[in-house]
């Protein structure tokens, strides 16, 4: 059980990291634009950044499924996904959605103040 949180809390620590850059430089951008930083605005664009990026996780994680490189192979001539291949899509997009999940949540804290 230790084992795996272990492995729960080193898988999100990246997403996790990279959501709170994303709100430090929305707020930061947001002052240098604005001249103040409304939580209305700071959780609108978190939001928007988050769906987004939950958008592009999906995408990410459909193109590495064995149905969506069959049909690319068939209409465009690619070569097909390897094994491996498919598997990192998949982890990617995982962390797309993670780190897009962690963006919803910090704009939620955001509006909430």
């Amino acid at each position: 059980m230790r084992e795996n949180a272990r492995l729960a809390l080193k898988y999100l620590k990246k997403p996790f990291l990279a959501a709170s850059a994303l709100a430090l430089v929305d707020s930061f951008a947001l002052s240098l634009i604005l001249r103040r930083v409304l939580s209305d605005d700071l959780a609108l664009t978190l939001f928007f950044q988050g769906g987004l990026g939950l958008i592009i996780g999906v995408g990410i994680s459909l193109s590495s499924t064995p149905s969506v490189s069959n049909v690319s192979v068939r209409l465009f001539g690619t070569s097909p996904w390897s094994r491996d291949a498919e598997k990192h899509a998949e982890r990617v997009g995982w962390k797309w959605l993670i780190a897009s999940a962690f963006l919803i949540a910090i704009g939620l804290m955001a509006s909430a103040i």
